[in-house]
């Protein structure tokens, strides 16, 4: 009696240990849909060009105002893998999302570089209340994100030391950085490198993303 006990204990502990496992599982699974989801939401674009630059792209070298003083290129970390995302003052997301970057960047397996939308003095104050611990570069008037295709904040990008895109996405929660980080951000079909390098030409200049073209997520 007391073998059959011990059995039907046995079996039935295995039986929740699977179980928690396929929970466990569908839960991951849910929630990669739903970032892509919520990912598809905000950066569906209104015209061509808004869901960013494709994965298989080179990464378009800019230098920029560094929020410490100085500049900073993305080429200056060439040779490194970079976790390069976009910001803009006054998104919370954006704000909540630096502990996260901190901890990445603290890691030391690859470089973060934020690119922050708006003045140079809000930047500042913004990159010392949140302790940023890794560069935030300040751009003007969405002047890098409209090169980067990207007008959803915060939205990352993850470089490899080639200098190619390999995964994307939006960042506004670990879970999320987590995904790009993983490379779930290359499920969007690549684009051929070429058609993302050309600069835009200056008779056809993007137009300045309005408040409500630039998603939070």
């Amino acid at each position: 009696m007391q073998i059959i006990l011990l059995i039907s204990t046995i079996v039935l502990g295995l039986l929740v240990l699977f179980l928690s496992f396929l929970v466990v599982g569908t839960l991951r699974a849910l929630g990669l849909q739903s970032w892509r989801l919520e990912q598809l939401e905000a950066t569906t674009p209104r015209r061509i060009g808004r869901d960013g630059l494709s994965v298989g792209a080179k990464a378009l070298d800019f230098r920029l105002p560094s929020a410490t003083g100085g500049d900073r290129a993305l080429s200056d970390f060439a040779g490194s893998r970079v976790l390069l995302v976009f910001t803009q003052s006054g998104c919370g997301p954006c704000r909540d999302i630096i502990p996260e970057l901190n901890r990445v960047s603290d890691h030391g397996n690859l470089r973060v570089l934020v690119v922050n939308n708006g003045a140079l003095e809000e930047t500042q104050a913004w990159t010392v209340h949140a302790g940023a611990r890794f560069p935030v570069l300040v751009q003007e008037h969405f002047s890098q994100s409209k090169r980067y295709q990207v007008f959803a904040t915060p939205f990352a990008f993850l470089i490899d030391a080639q200098g190619i895109i390999v995964s994307k996405g939006i960042a506004g929660s670990r879970q999320h950085l987590g995904y790009v980080l993983a490379g779930a951000g290359r499920w969007a079909k690549p684009r051929h490198v070429e058609s993302q390098v050309n600069e835009p030409k200056e008779s056809h200049r993007p137009e300045t993303p309005s408040s409500q073209e630039m998603s939070h997520v």
